[in-house]
């Protein structure tokens, strides 16, 4: 379990060290400068597995890279560029009832009662979180509204993801879609960079680092080691602690301000997520 806590800390503070490094550089400058980092790392993997993908999947790998690297990564700090990093990782929270959302409308997997009442109430919050942010200033419906679709994305992929895996190794195909990532996040970065001066300081250097190397390989190295050596429905609880160890973070480390009225919807978004992974089993105990 000290795995899936770790990984899911290093990504939970993704956004706060977002803040940090854009002291620095340009957010899209950033995704591409953190995906170059990871590539490093696993480039000498890469060189030993990418022969070992069948020439029929590799499309598929090509544009799942694309997905979940550049495009989700893109969203998300673009959108933080706009927002409180606490109201970005509240987006977070919404990811679980995204994939139910998707799966019912677009895969077949039909949604119980309870996901529609859990998912209301997350949503409700959400809007509450935005309304008050009106109080401080500092909470943007632009930049939710971009972290909030790279959670559409995520969500989308999902089951994709889990396809190839399935046929790969979760190790291969880590390595091949960062690689992959890297590569194709360089159209982007040429045509939605706005600035390519880069202000040297240790705090955007430490956040870059921290990113490429803490949040973009090794917690997803902890999240692929830990991952089957916890119960499934476990592992749905600890992943809705993700948007609450940000929030504390972003409070803590950037002085966030926060008002009454999105604390409440932050709680609402949270809770339902808690409750949510948590009911089903419940139930079955229960009968």
């Amino acid at each position: 379990m000290r795995y899936i806590l770790i990984a899911l800390f290093l990504w939970s503070s993704s956004f706060v060290a977002g803040k940090y490094t854009y002291t620095m550089l340009d957010p899209v400058l950033m995704v591409q400068l953190r995906l170059l980092i990871a590539t490093i790392i696993v480039l000498p993997m890469f060189m030993r597995v990418w022969k070992r993908i069948p020439k029929g999947l590799r499309p598929q790998v090509w544009w799942l890279g694309l997905l979940n690297y550049p495009v989700i990564f893109l969203l998300q700090f673009i959108g933080l560029s706009h927002t409180s990093a606490s109201s970005a990782s509240t987006m977070l929270g919404l990811e679980p009832f995204l994939v139910v959302l998707i799966g019912h409308f677009f895969f077949g997997d039909k949604a119980q009662t309870h996901h529609w009442i859990f998912g209301l109430v997350a949503f409700l919050g959400v809007a509450l979180l935005i309304y008050g942010g009106e109080e401080t200033g500092n909470i943007s419906l632009f930049g939710c509204s971009l972290v909030l679709i790279a959670g559409v994305v995520f969500a989308s992929c999902l089951r994709w993801t889990q396809k190839v895996i399935v046929q790969l190794t979760a190790q291969v195909y880590t390595t091949s879609s960062i690689v992959f990532g890297t590569i194709t996040c360089l159209p982007f970065t040429l045509w939605l960079t706005e600035s390519w001066q880069i202000h040297w300081n240790w705090q955007g250097i430490a956040g870059l680092l921290y990113i490429g190397v803490g949040c973009s390989w090794l917690a997803y190295y902890l999240w692929n080691k830990g991952i089957n050596s916890v119960d499934s429905n476990l592992a749905g609880i600890l992943v809705s602690l993700e948007p609450v160890f940000a929030i504390l973070l972003a409070v803590l480390l950037l002085d966030e301000h926060i008002s009454p009225l999105s604390w409440l919807g932050i709680l609402a978004v949270i809770a339902t997520t808690l409750i949510s992974s948590v009911y089903p089993r419940l139930i079955r105990r229960a009968s």
